[in-house]
């Protein structure tokens, strides 16, 4: 019993040992800096990573996956915006108040129950998101906080009919 034990121990070590993997990791930033028609700057920073796992025996590619952040900056050290895996794509600069528009990937599980198990499976949605900025900095933006908060489609609709829409540049990693 023991015996048959050890050898089935051997067999498992020697298969994890030739199927283990290392992984690699190249990031790239790209920081691209732009002005808008009404003079404000910009800057946005998009991070990409590429993480590929190759065997450490076999050499063989078990795959690559991407990911991406965005991060924008206006007139630098005023309003930060930190998107994560969303990509901007509007903005509006309407009285003393900044809208956002931007896409974001959402992840959708899905889960299958048949007689003898659940299998769970994942699809991606790109969705719209329209973000308001709320600013309650004070004293040389020393003190208080700023932050995002998410609006109504509709909302951002008819700020945009009032006060005007600009196009932020990026590479459309999402799209609609």
């Amino acid at each position: 019993m023991i015996r048959i034990s050890i050898h089935i121990l051997f067999y498992i070590l020697i298969i994890c040992f030739f199927s283990s993997c290392n992984r690699e990791t190249k990031e790239t930033i790209d920081i691209t800096n732009k002005v808008f028609p009404n003079g404000k700057h910009y800057t946005i920073e998009k991070t990409n990573k590429e993480t590929t796992s190759i065997g450490i025996f076999s050499k063989h590619n078990y795959g690559t996956h991407h990911s991406f952040s965005y991060k924008l900056s206006i007139d630098p050290g005023s309003i930060h915006w930190n998107g994560g895996s969303g990509e901007p794509k509007h903005i509006i600069f309407c009285k003393d108040t900044t809208y956002i528009h931007y896409l974001k990937k959402k992840s959708i599980e899905l889960a299958q129950t048949d007689s003898l198990k659940t299998n769970t499976e994942y699809t991606y949605k790109v969705q719209d998101v329209f973000e308001k900025h709320i600013d309650k900095r004070y004293f040389f933006n020393l003190f208080g906080d700023d932050y995002w908060v998410e609006i109504l489609p509709e909302e951002y609709a008819s700020i945009k009919n009032s006060c005007g829409e600009f196009l932020i540049s990026n590479d459309n990693e999402l799209s609609l």
